[in-house]
């Protein structure tokens, strides 16, 4: 009965610690906090211009939890998702687009995906997917969109 309870009590302990490793998060490098860094500052550009064209008070940010194994020397997600943020001016060119864009949007989020490149909207949450491996933008009906019509479509 002592070894039983003794292979128990170990494999008790083994699991405990492999639990607390496994919500530690993985140590960020230099490279990364900088990457990210790059990547906020020239999102907040793109959020400027989309607040002074619409009139608007939207923050933007990028999902990092969706960035498993972010490498800023690789990674090329950054500039679809500074486009996308940056076509909301576009789409305030118009009084309905602008309208559109004060009243429903408060936030946009870029997220890695791997179900497409798309927009949706959640309440007042502006979710850029960005899918390296299917670039074409998707919307509601077949065929490709660009950023602008993906946009409308949702606003």
């Amino acid at each position: 009965m002592f070894r039983i309870s003794s292979v128990c009590l170990c494999l008790f302990a083994s699991l405990a610690i492999a639990d607390e490793s496994a919500s530690k998060p993985a140590r960020i490098t230099v490279a990364q906090k900088n990457g990210w860094a790059v990547y906020d500052a020239e999102l907040k550009k793109k959020e400027d211009a989309v607040n002074k064209a619409c009139g608007s008070t939207v923050k933007s940010s990028y999902d990092r939890t969706t960035y498993p194994a972010f490498d800023p020397m690789k990674d090329r997600t950054q500039s679809a998702c500074q486009m996308a943020v940056g076509t909301l001016v576009d789409v305030c060119g118009t009084p309905d687009g602008k309208a559109a864009v004060k009243e429903a949007v408060t936030q946009t989020v870029c997220r890695l995906s791997t179900e497409g490149t798309k927009v949706s909207l959640d309440g007042s949450v502006l979710t850029i997917h960005i899918d390296p491996a299917k670039s074409s933008i998707a919307g509601k009906q077949p065929g490709s969109y660009s950023w602008k019509s993906a946009l409308e479509e949702v606003l």
